[in-house]
């Protein structure tokens, strides 16, 4: 969606916040006084998160937009009416997320863009991973870790992956990992040879970079799947159950379901 908006009459500022997990309802209504009294009243505020909550739902109210889009079925009386069959798509159709975003901004008149994700990387990043990679050539990309439990494999499964992928190729496996995987990627690293992990400190960037040059994705987490998908990197997507909405969308991909035990 980005390359495909003309900016020549519109400034992008990116204003980033933990609002979700930390902020308190006072630093959420401040930061949205601070945006219209430095920018003005926006034109437009798209709510992206993928659940209704409060504190969502006070930044809109305080942030006072001209237009509000959004497609988990709120029902406030800021969204526009654009917003609603975008929003039977996600809430009663189940769609794929990519798909009801891709629906909205259409039907909101933006350029026509494919129903895909995208993660624009810098070439620093790119260059500071690349030159560490460089040496092992064509590379698997083995991601261990996601953001709850059931999208984390435990040391034991790591191993028995590892020993399988080797038991059939003896392409080198890249461990990614974020801040919480580094012992678990430590420990690998030493116990297997073949197997290495970026020796840099671990970001959502670098991880990134990782991914749009390997070889193939393994994962069991949605945001690695989402990387791959942006970068067209073929992935196998191992899930504790199935994900209807978080499809993998490269090229050359598969689904496994292995049940929430694993």
């Amino acid at each position: 969606m980005f390359n495909a908006l003309k900016l020549e009459k519109t400034k992008l500022t990116l204003v980033t916040m933990t609002m979700q997990d930390h902020a308190t309802l006072k630093e959420i209504k401040d930061l949205a006084k601070n945006i219209t009294q430095q920018y003005g009243t926006p034109d437009l505020c798209i709510e992206a998160m993928r659940k209704k909550n409060l504190k969502t739902m006070i930044f809109i109210s305080q942030l006072k937009a001209k237009t509000n889009f959004q497609v988990v079925g709120l029902t406030m009386k800021c969204y526009s009416p654009l917003c609603k069959n975008a929003s039977r798509m996600d809430q009663n159709l189940r769609a794929p997320v990519p798909m009801t975003w891709a629906f909205m901004m259409r039907e909101a008149g933006f350029p026509a863009v494919r129903p895909i994700y995208e993660l624009p990387l810098s070439e620093d990043v790119l260059d500071e991973v690349r030159e560490e990679m460089r040496s092992l050539g064509s590379y698997i990309a083995l991601n261990l870790e996601g953001s709850s439990q059931e999208r984390t494999f435990s040391l034991s499964i790591a191993e028995n992956l590892i020993a399988k992928i080797q038991s059939e190729t003896d392409i080198p496996i890249v461990i990614v990992h974020g801040p919480k995987g580094e012992d678990k990627a430590r420990v690998l690293v030493d116990c297997y040879n073949n197997v290495y992990r970026l020796s840099l400190s671990p970001s959502i960037k670098r991880s990134a970079a990782i991914i749009k040059d390997a070889y193939i994705a393994i994962t069991p987490d949605t945001s690695i799947l989402h990387m791959a998908s942006a970068y067209n990197t073929p992935v196998v997507a191992i899930y504790a159950d199935y994900k209807t909405r978080w499809p993998a969308m490269a090229d050359v991909s598969e689904s496994v379901v292995v049940g929430a035990k694993n």
